[in-house]
């Protein structure tokens, strides 16, 4: 069985596409006896046609759900005072896992540094920073360690910690689906987590 995750990359219309996935066309002429899947969990109508054509995955038959998630509060809030609504916030989540997330690397920088500064176990994570700082973010972020990590959308595929408690977004998030993407690395054990989102005017 070839199953291809995250498979709205292979789709113009998906959040993030990648020609790479395009190639994956050519799985059943290679390998004509070998089934596939194709998963995702973020995508409507239009890219789920597109998934299926690109892969062509003609007769495939399609299993959906709801992607609503009761364990998920949402909440969004104007743009007031960055810091201080994410100094409010965390404060309600001490000693708890959580990302958050920035449009720019240098604002991932300093927010993790504002947050070290006000004695917040925080890292910056970004797709700039050397591999070594990056394995020792991802051991620390995968050691079951109280941390926030302050990221650019550079940390997302293949995050799977199931007490993820908080997904914040100090900037607005590319489209819904990037958002909702972003937002599901929160609460995987099922257990009640939160999200906010910060909007401005622009």
């Amino acid at each position: 069985l070839f199953a291809i995750d995250e498979a709205h990359c292979v789709s113009q219309w998906g959040h993030e596409f990648r020609p790479e996935y395009r190639g994956l066309a050519m799985l059943p002429e290679r390998f004509p006896d070998v089934p596939r899947i194709a998963l995702t969990a973020t995508a409507d109508l239009r890219t789920r046609a597109d998934i299926a054509a690109a892969l062509k995955l003609d007769d495939a038959r399609v299993f959906l759900d709801s992607f609503h998630r009761s364990n998920l509060r949402l909440s969004a809030e104007p743009k007031v005072g960055e810091t201080a609504q994410l100094l409010e916030f965390l404060d309600r989540h001490k000693g708890e896992c959580g990302i958050v997330y920035c449009g720019s690397r240098a604002k991932t920088e300093r927010t993790a540094q504002r947050l070290m500064e006000k004695g917040i176990s925080a890292i910056a994570f970004h797709a700039g920073l050397d591999p070594q700082h990056k394995r020792e973010s991802l051991m620390r972020f995968r050691s079951g360690e109280p941390l926030v990590v302050v990221a650019t959308i550079a940390f997302g595929m293949g995050i799977d910690r199931p007490d993820v408690r908080f997904v914040v977004h100090l900037d607005m998030p590319d489209s819904p689906e990037a958002f909702y993407q972003q937002i599901g690395r929160a609460g995987r054990d099922g257990d009640p987590s939160d999200t906010m989102l910060l909007y401005g005017g622009q």
